[in-house]
């Protein structure tokens, strides 16, 4: 057996972060990986056969804030330095949003920096010909949050994690949903998919904040897309539903009643949004994400999504397009609802995967 140890926080289960480890802990046995999840580093005992990944949440500010001022004088350096020496490898696991890190400092004490989406551009990341802003499609000269650079020899530790798609995105009561999420096997509590050629008498559906609570500082340049999107469907001659944040049932009985679903960036290129489209059977739109690579690949341009700019000026004439010509362009809900359904349905992809960051 393969021991695979993961420190998590607690909090981590709530994001859903490592619902495929207790999703497919049986099949993963099945092949010889042992994967055990842990949440008091001081209880966690190493061996020189582990791989351990440790997810970024584990460490909260009391560990990081030393992280930005002074690395050398950090107790999480300190720590990863110490744990490095007893394990087989050791995997940093930056689970952000975003296809930039704000932990690069930790990069020289790994074996491996772990992401769920990262730049084809990876020079992007030494930050030697632009500026360190954490979100590349955004205009360098909007403020915005900036990233502590990753050195140019350390850039062949980047890896490929895996994206939102394989968290669990089954229906509960939204209170009980993180704690029965990992207990209810899929054969009892499936995920339900809506077919894509039920009757769709919305047009188009967009729900979200419009701003953002101001909890970051860079909340005004992370809303952008987002307040563009909902000025674009004032203009649109359609039938649509957007707004604000409504209750889980009824956004997501919109997103099954409508025939497209606009998903632009937040925090990160990838959002929930995303998969729920897929599941509802509504023909996804959302800004281009071929600047990334990310696993599993669910985006092909025109063929599970259609993409617009950035800058989203092609938005009203592509959404308007796809209505007009429903018939043809359902097809790409079709694609994408096919897609994400296998892919998430097929252990053996994520086992792969997973073997893939370890050796």
């Amino acid at each position: 057996m393969t021991p695979i140890k993961i420190l998590a926080n607690p909090r981590t289960v709530l994001f859903s972060d490592i619902h495929p480890f207790y999703r497919w802990e049986k099949q993963l046995r099945e092949q010889g990986l042992k994967v055990s999840i842990h949440f008091d580093h001081k209880k966690l005992k190493p061996s020189g056969n582990d791989y351990l990944i440790i997810n970024h949440r584990y460490f909260g500010s009391q560990w990081t804030d030393l992280l930005n001022a002074d690395p050398t004088n950090s107790p999480l350096v300190r720590y990863l330095q110490d744990v490095k020496k007893q394990v087989k490898k050791l995997l940093w696991w930056d689970a952000h949003d975003t296809s930039v890190s704000g932990s690069f400092q930790v990069i020289p004490y790994v074996d491996s920096f772990i992401k769920n989406q990262i730049l084809k551009n990876r020079d992007y990341y030494t930050a030697i010909d632009n500026l360190p802003n954490m979100r590349v499609w955004l205009d360098p000269n909007i403020e915005q949050k900036q990233f502590y650079p990753c050195p140019q020899d350390q850039l062949h530790k980047i890896k490929l994690s895996w994206n939102l798609g394989y968290n669990d995105r089954r229906f509960f009561p939204f209170k009980l949903h993180y704690f029965l999420s990992n207990i209810i096997p899929y054969n009892i509590l499936p995920l339900r998919f809506t077919k894509v050629d039920q009757p769709r008498p919305l047009d188009l559906t967009f729900r979200g904040k419009a701003n953002y609570d101001n909890q970051f500082p860079e909340q005004n340049a992370v809303s952008l897309q987002r307040n563009k999107v909902f000025e674009l469907l004032k203009s649109l001659n359609l039938k649509a539903t957007y707004g604000k944040v409504v209750s889980r049932k009824q956004y997501l009985k919109e997103l099954s009643q409508s025939k497209i679903c606009i998903s632009p960036f937040g925090y990160g290129e990838i959002c929930y949004r995303d998969f729920e489209s897929f599941i509802a059977g509504s023909m996804l739109i959302k800004p281009s994400v071929e600047h990334l690579q990310t696993f599993p690949n669910f985006f092909i341009p025109n063929e599970t999504y259609i993409p617009v700019a950035w800058d989203l000026h092609d938005l009203k004439d592509k959404a308007e397009d796809a209505v007009a010509n429903y018939n043809l362009t359902k097809e790409i809900a079709r694609n994408g609802q096919d897609l994400y359904k296998k892919v998430i349905n097929d252990p053996q992809i994520f086992i792969n995967s997973l073997k893939n960051l370890i050796t």
